[in-house]
């Protein structure tokens, strides 16, 4: 919570307003599930304080951390004060708490991968009350995103092709059943999802198209001979899928917004899925999205200053009367986060060294090599969904390059510890 704590009042987002009014009102969004704005109300208690929601995700997030070191190291002595320890130093040196501190469903990317995880390596070593627990944890993560679905049914089912290789040894490490229910509770998400996904059906991957050059390029081939009502704007795209969402400027809101371009957006993307040459352009330009994403990771990314006139603002107010004068008062209020800068390249150094230990741990030993690996295609396969369905943005990146640190000190530990064990031997 360091950086809640320094700011004086939880980090804010534009789009936290929207998960405000979502969660008081209970409506669904057109673009988002309902999920985290009932999280919000929740853990705010009704609206008491909004540092109750931060102090609820740093809690999830600091007690999976805990319970997932010493069981991919399955290390049995593991003390409460090697925890914190871990905790603290991630706290500093990653984006970890910057995620946790900030008002927006980010940091259950991260919860959901750890939650699997430690289903998938170490379910036998949980009581019955523990397991049902991470499994809830994992099912309502899942839900807090759109995105999370594609994410997971990836990521499981990449899983269990890996399994059916044996000299992955993924098979006696990784029971069946576990990662059927897994994959099972990613799809029962969509009941909590399923409005918004009615709701914001083809219209982001449309942003994706115009961001990658190819809603252009399909749009210069068809509109001689298809009426589609966006080819007047062809030649006017925005440069940027955020441009194209949310700019009230945008081509998008002068030919229906949400509710009218759904269906045409829908035949679009067909169109493009159906042509060998443009099936081609989405590999290659979900590739170069994937990449890209991976590079971008920096903290503070779209965190301004919203005061009289936004919406955020105007709903604070409206539903967190007694939280506005800390709002008002707060550092990024009034524009003064100057740490961001500094943070960010001592985020970019730590990410770059852990990188480097972790590739020499993956080399030099075999024990907690699974995991590891797990968690690393888990940040992949969060650049490859943002990159190719949203776009590559810091804020999507920063969620969970930390994790990248976390596994650096797990082998690292673990390579110490086999080293000790040896030695004694």
């Amino acid at each position: 919570m360091l950086p809640a704590i320094y700011n004086g009042f939880p980090i804010v987002y534009s789009d936290t307003s929207t998960y405000i009014i979502s969660g008081f009102e209970l409506e669904t969004p057109f673009d988002r599930p309902i999920t985290y704005g009932i999280f919000l109300w929740l853990t705010s208690l009704f609206g008491l304080s909004l540092w109750l929601v931060v102090l609820a995700q740093s809690f999830l997030l600091a007690l999976l951390i805990h319970l997932f070191v010493p069981r991919v190291l399955g290390i049995a002595k593991w003390t409460d004060a090697k925890s914190f320890l871990v905790v603290l130093f991630l706290s500093v040196f990653s984006s970890v708490s910057w995620t946790a501190s900030q008002l927006m469903p980010d940091v259950f990317t991260s919860i959901m991968l750890l939650a699997a995880v430690l289903i998938l390596f170490a379910s036998r070593s949980f009581s019955r009350a523990k397991l049902i627990l991470l499994y809830s944890v994992f099912f309502f993560a899942a839900a807090m995103h759109l995105g999370h679905l594609s994410f997971n049914v990836v990521f499981l089912v990449f899983i269990y092709l890996l399994r059916k290789i044996k000299r992955t040894r993924l098979q006696m490490l990784i029971p069946l059943q576990p990662l059927i229910i897994l994959l099972g509770l990613s799809f029962a998400s969509i009941l909590l999802m399923g409005s918004a996904f009615a709701k914001s059906r083809n219209v982001f991957f449309m942003g994706a198209l115009v961001e990658h050059g190819i809603a252009k390029k399909y749009l210069d081939k068809h509109c001689d001979i298809a009426q589609f009502k966006i080819c007047p704007y062809k030649d006017s795209l925005p440069q940027y899928a955020w441009q194209f969402l949310w700019e009230e400027e945008s081509p998008f809101y002068k030919i229906g917004a949400w509710k009218g371009t759904r269906d045409e957006f829908g035949e679009i993307i067909k169109g493009t899925f159906s042509s060998s040459e443009f099936l081609m352009l989405h590999v290659v330009e979900s590739v170069k999205a994937t990449g890209d994403q991976l590079l971008k990771f920096k903290i503070g990314d779209g965190n301004g200053s919203f005061l009289h006139g936004t919406q955020l603002h105007h709903r604070i107010a409206t539903y967190l009367p007694r939280e506005l004068r800390f709002y008002e008062g707060s550092s990024q209020s009034r524009g003064e986060l100057h740490f961001i800068t500094c943070a960010n390249w001592l985020i970019y150094l730590v990410v770059t060294f852990s990188s480097i230990l972790v590739l020499w741990v993956l080399l030099k030993t075999s024990d907690p090599r699974a995991p590891l690996v797990l968690v690393i295609l888990g940040v992949v396969l969060n650049a490859w969904a943002c990159g190719t369905f949203g776009n590559a943005i810091d804020r999507l990146g920063s969620k969970v390059m930390w994790l990248l640190p976390l596994i650096a000190i797990v082998g690292l530990l673990a390579k110490l510890e086999k080293n000790r064990y040896e030695n004694l031997k």
